[in-house]
């Protein structure tokens, strides 16, 4: 059976400081960068993560990868 998950990308710059970012690519925060770690403590072994090529998405997928084996597919 495939599953999927979905996982929101860790705290960026701009949303510490309750800043909308839409498609601007401010870079996650120390808190983001735990976020990311926890999640991929959390989360079972995949196969696949697709990521956006947003800095944000690519940094949590980036630390998500390190901890759990897959591939990456980066989607613009």
């Amino acid at each position: 059976m495939t599953k999927l998950l979905l996982v929101r990308h860790g705290q960026s710059e701009w949303n510490a400081m309750g800043r909308w970012q839409g498609k601007a690519n401010p870079p996650l925060t120390d808190l983001g960068k735990e976020q990311a770690l926890l999640a991929a403590k959390k989360l079972p072994d995949f196969s696949t993560l697709a990521s956006s090529d947003l800095v944000r998405a690519k940094e949590t997928a980036e630390i998500l990868l390190q901890h759990i084996i897959g591939n990456l597919m980066t989607f613009l």
